[in-house]
């Protein structure tokens, strides 16, 4: 053999050992937690823990941040928008349950409104981890937003994902940000609430309050006038909430179910049966 070809093939081994390293560096790096960066947002996996436990549920959230100016959208978008959605993608015997909405900001638009969140929101879901589970695990999502601002909204999508090792499990980086998460509580059970249909607006009773500030934001869309004002007055023990109905109400008004937010900034899930107006 020549020395001409054997520094070739030292070469061609050089090529062969660089053009691997830099696939499995482009694998490493398509394997584990990415930011997707689009036009308007950026996005990502995260979870509360370091690792997937066997047999423990699991916190895991798309972290989706919009950029300056930009919003995205609550399970209700309000007049306009569309709720983000997460098609789950995890390995055989993993599931997901649904998402954990935040408690939204309403955001006036002209003479309408919507309900969504400026700047970061995580919007999590449980995963369930078999007991059986081996490692490392792929949990991935296909993500669709829309994002808007007074001017425009644009579709956006991402597929992120997240490898996690299975094993014990401690909290890990992104933990303080799920604690932060405001997500609605149950009702207080001294609270006692009724509703029914008047006229125009449908009025929320609320026995065993003395708040000076409520904010109900509906599950359901086309129910209410979401850039009406909701007018607060007091009733006795407790104080009643005057929510305007929308004027072409979409489906029949049989519950008020949605989020209650109190002047504090407190968030409470309610779901009360509307009475209709005694003939």
């Amino acid at each position: 053999m020549t020395t001409r070809t054997v520094i070739l093939a030292a070469l061609l081994a050089v090529a062969i050992v660089a053009a691997g390293a830099a696939w499995w560096l482009f694998a490493g790096r398509a394997a584990h937690a990415a930011v997707v960066v689009t036009e308007h947002a950026e996005a990502e996996l995260v979870a509360a823990r370091d690792a997937a436990e066997p047999g423990r549920p699991l916190l895991a959230a798309l972290r989706l941040k919009a950029k300056h100016g930009w919003h995205t959208y609550w399970r209700n978008p309000g007049d306009s928008g569309q709720p983000t959605s997460i098609e789950w993608q995890l390995p055989a015997g993993f599931t997901a349950g649904a998402i954990r909405w935040p408690v939204p900001q309403r955001l006036p638009i002209g003479p309408l409104a919507n309900y969504g969140y400026e700047g970061e929101v995580l919007l999590a879901s449980e995963i369930h981890v078999p007991a059986d589970a081996k490692g490392p695990v792929r949990l991935a999502a296909r993500a669709r937003w829309l994002v808007c601002n007074p001017e425009h909204c644009i579709p956006e999508q991402g597929e992120v994902q997240l490898v996690l090792p299975v094993r014990a499990a401690t909290p890990g980086k992104w933990v303080a940000a799920f604690d932060a998460i405001r997500l609605p509580q149950a009702a207080p059970a001294q609270w006692k609430l009724s509703a029914r249909r008047e006229g125009g607006d449908v009025l929320l009773e609320v026995i065993g309050i003395e708040e000076t500030t409520l904010a109900f934001f509906p599950y359901d869309e086309g129910k209410v006038q979401h850039a009406a004002r909701q007018q607060l007055e007091r009733s006795g023990t407790g104080v009643r909430l005057a929510i305007p109905v929308s004027a072409q109400p979409v489906g029949e008004f049989a519950r008020l179910t949605g989020v209650l937010v109190t002047g504090g900034g407190h968030a409470f899930e309610i779901d009360v049966p509307v009475m209709a107006t005694p003939g």
